[in-house]
């Protein structure tokens, strides 16, 4: 008996992934190597790096004037997610098509799909069939002003050797020029200034990784661009996450810098491949 249910539990395991392998809605969480976008279509992924003084929850984001996403709050890339964000850990994008889209995050009026309040409206051109990210910060208090800055990011996503992970760092924290990026007390990278994302950069995995003190947490934080290095960091992210073989993430800053509550900054990772 026991055999018969383990058979007819693993059959059904599989159907479940071939349904999965074959979604037609434009998003996956397969490895790319097998997504196999071709053609006219992209892929693009929205980071909503907002840090309004309202903790909206039912932000939706439309793309060629079609609704895309459920409801959303801010710090949730979408589709898929990262660490230290509220979406999920898989590396999703949307299929898009190459060449202008327009793109808009809007608050519907309660208990309907009418727009209430606009409060980002733009465009990105998507060249070609490789993975981007769209990252969105907000530059004024009142979200009704419109004032969103945005910035399209391709991700390298090809596979990474054994032993190291790969990173972006993108800076959206609005209220401080340039930052630093450590790693375990170790910086990384220097002066990133505001909307700005450095090159890919490669770090060791395990014994090996910069300032290594524990084989199972990192902790990555951000400072004003020339603090010291034992100053207070103006956001950090302790995990195990943060640092895994083959793996390829960015990592953003958002918030505003010594403020609380909703305007809270952080270090957080979008996941940019599923290795």
């Amino acid at each position: 008996m026991k055999k018969s249910i383990l058979k007819y539990g693993l059959a059904l395991a599989v159907i479940i992934l071939m349904y999965a392998c074959s979604k037609k809605d434009g998003v996956t969480n397969q490895p790319y190597d097998a997504y196999g976008i071709t053609g006219t279509q992209g892929q693009l992924k929205i980071n909503l790096a907002f840090a309004y003084t309202v903790d909206y929850s039912t932000m939706r984001i439309k793309i060629n004037g079609k609704t895309v996403s459920s409801s959303l709050q801010t710090r949730q890339p979408f589709p898929g997610g990262g660490y230290n964000t509220r979406g999920s850990n898989f590396a999703l994008y949307l299929s898009v098509p190459q060449g202008n889209n327009s793109v808009s995050v809007v608050l519907p009026k309660v208990g309907t799909d009418t727009d209430s309040i606009v409060l980002y409206s733009g465009s990105v051109s998507i060249s070609d069939n490789s993975p981007y990210t769209l990252h969105l910060s907000d530059t004024a208090g009142n979200p009704r002003s419109g004032k969103i800055d945005q910035l399209l990011v391709k991700n390298v996503i090809n596979k990474m050797d054994t032993g190291f992970c790969r990173f972006k760092f993108v800076n959206l924290i609005p209220n401080l020029t340039a930052v630093d990026l450590y790693l375990n007390g170790i910086k990384i990278q220097s002066n990133i200034p505001y909307k700005t994302a450095t090159d890919t950069f490669s770090i060791r995995t395990g014994v090996n990784q910069p300032g290594w003190t524990s084989a199972i947490t990192t902790t990555w934080a951000v400072r004003p661009a020339g603090a010291l290095p034992t100053s207070t960091a103006t956001a950090s992210y302790a995990s195990s996450n943060g640092l895994q073989s083959q793996k390829v993430m960015t990592i953003f800053s958002m918030g505003y810098a010594t403020a609380t509550g909703t305007r809270l900054p952080f270090v957080a990772f979008t996941l940019d491949n599923n290795e």
